[in-house]
């Protein structure tokens, strides 16, 4: 899927490396981090679809294909004080087409994120930054703000609100440049000690384009269930993902309402080889539902890569 990272469209895909990751590093890392921290990852391996498309643009080829993918990141962590933290990271994402060429995108993301920890809660604030090429050129740049608080409600049951404002801007299509603000609130629970967790959110998001026909308002929910687990003295990682939301689009003319519903699905698979390797396997399904013929349409991928992190 051409302008997708791990999950699902490019702004999704910023919305979750916000919450569960960073998360879930600061809840079980944060006392035993030393003062700082750089980790890694590259991966490379194959990706099929059965329907290329473009989510951002609503535009889906009908054809299927299977494209080359290369991604890599590196984060780095400094715990200023016993309370003070500052996280970045850089995100690198090429993804190439066996034959529908017109839909290779290459995908950089940077982010900042800093928190204070306090008793029982913690406040934050990030900002990601990310710039998207389509067939070699320039498509969409990204810019998102999030404030964010974390409260410890137990040892295991964490909630996570927060408000962010996001601004897109398409290179040659200026009616879809957009600003959108949005609110979600996720929970978070953890078992034996960190190896398993289930999230569960809700968000709501209003979108103003350049365009009033691109303009919305949606509601909508995720869950995720993660389960780390050793079999045959071998480390592995099963989680399985469910997105649902609701759009409602502006119309000069209520006959003719704009209405979509979009439900997403994915399961991955991580297999350890040893302390730097991993295979991963991924399938995800999407039902894009829409009054609109041409944002109307559904789509399956499986992937399988290589690995390695440091």
């Amino acid at each position: 899927m051409a302008l997708l990272t791990r999950y699902t469209a490019l702004s999704t895909a910023i919305v979750l490396a916000s919450a569960c990751p960073l998360l879930w590093a600061k809840v079980w890392a944060n006392d035993t981090a030393d003062a700082w921290s750089v980790s890694g990852k590259a991966k490379a391996g194959m990706e099929y679809q059965s329907n290329v498309n473009i989510s951002e643009l609503e535009q889906a080829s009908g054809e299927s294909d299977t494209a080359v993918v290369v991604d890599a990141q590196i984060d780095m962590g400094w715990q200023i004080s016993d309370n003070l933290r500052l996280d970045g990271g850089y995100s690198f994402n090429d993804k190439s087409y066996q034959t529908a060429s017109d839909y290779d995108s290459r995908l950089q993301l940077a982010f900042a994120d800093m928190s204070y920890a306090l008793t029982s809660t913690t406040l934050g604030a990030n900002v990601y930054y990310a710039k998207a090429d389509l067939d070699s050129s320039d498509f969409l740049t990204l810019t998102q703000f999030s404030i964010y608080t974390m409260h410890s409600l137990s040892d295991s049951w964490f909630l996570r609100p927060n408000v962010t404002h996001a601004d897109k801007q398409f290179a040659q299509i200026q009616a879809r440049d957009a600003k959108s603000n949005s609110v979600a609130v996720d929970s978070f629970w953890f078992f034996n000690q960190g190896q398993r967790f289930i999230s569960l959110g809700v968000t709501y998001e209003d979108e103003k384009a350049n365009t009033t026909e691109f303009s919305y308002t949606s509601t909508g929910l995720n869950a995720r269930v993660s389960n780390q687990f050793s079999l045959w003295q071998i480390q592995q990682t099963i989680q399985f993902g469910a997105k649902m939301s609701q759009r409602d689009y502006q119309a000069a003319d209520k006959d003719n309402r704009r209405d979509d519903v979009h439900q997403q699905f994915d399961a991955t698979w991580e297999v350890n080889l040893g302390q730097h390797w991993a295979v991963l396997t991924s399938v995800e399904y999407g039902d894009f539902q829409s009054t609109l013929s041409t944002a109307d349409y559904d789509e399956t991928r499986a992937g399988l890569m290589l690995q390695a992190s440091f």
